[in-house]
């Protein structure tokens, strides 16, 4: 963010707020059984981890997009309730 904290704040703000409803939509490809769909929702979340910082829900995300392109929605199951807590773990340390 070039030292630019109004711009980093913005930044965050925003990815807390949509993260909540990114991740539920991610949960319902899952359970609906649309590998596809799981591939391209674990991409945004992925990415959007990516670009605040988030390396553990990154790589949940990551792992999850690799078991929706390969198909493996049990793959994509066993993470799902990784998603909540490295969620709530990076929105703690934002927080602070």
């Amino acid at each position: 963010m070039m030292d630019d904290e109004d711009l980093a704040r913005v930044v965050l703000n925003g990815f807390l707020g949509e993260m909540p409803d990114q991740i539920a939509q991610l949960k319902n490809h899952v359970a609906a059984g649309d590998a596809r769909l799981v591939e391209q929702q674990a991409h945004k979340i992925k990415g959007a981890s990516a670009t605040v910082g988030g390396e553990a829900l990154r790589a949940v995300a990551w792992a999850m997009e690799q078991a929706g392109k390969a198909g493996n929605l049990d793959a994509a199951r066993a993470r799902v309730g990784d998603l909540d807590t490295q969620f709530n773990a990076l929105k703690e340390a934002l927080e602070k």
